[in-house]
């Protein structure tokens, strides 16, 4: 176990708790190691918080909140890499973009999960083609009826 600060604060850190992401993320090529963390003061937004940088971290969401007909499929060379045997040890998440001073225009990229083999610690952003980058997640909060209106 090890303290990792970063800039949600300082937190111990079980090394089988670090995702590594053999290729990085999109943008952040160069940074590997990740923890997820749940703050209850955030649910259900956790965070994919960088061991590597402590100033790198991400919002994420279960897509399943927003989207309840979510979708995704892997490709073979995805599921290589994630070293997959089982599908039920993959867990996946969407990063959150949350405008500064502007929460209620936040997004979640649907386009680009965050695919995380929970039993082998590795993790990938998938990228997937029938999906918005921007899907707005006051979307999601709205009732089918509600979107209809609109």
């Amino acid at each position: 176990m090890a303290v990792y600060k970063t800039r949600l604060g300082e937190f111990d850190i079980n090394d089988d708790e670090i995702i590594t992401f053999p290729s990085g993320i999109p943008g952040f090529e160069n940074l590997r190691k990740f923890f997820i963390l749940s703050l209850q003061e955030t649910a259900p937004i956790s965070w994919l918080v960088s061991i590597e940088d402590e100033q790198v971290s991400f919002p994420i969401i279960d897509p399943w909140i927003v989207k309840e007909d979510y979708e995704i499929e892997l490709s073979q060379q995805e599921v290589a890499e994630l070293e997959v045997e089982d599908p039920s040890e993959l867990i996946i998440w969407c990063i959150v973009t949350i405008p500064l001073g502007k929460p209620q225009e936040a997004t979640v990229n649907l386009k680009a999960p965050i695919v995380v083999n929970v039993k082998k610690a590795k993790g990938i952003q998938a990228i997937l083609e029938n999906y918005d980058m921007r899907y707005p997640l006051m979307d999601a909060t709205k009732s089918d009826e509600e979107k209809k209106e609109e």
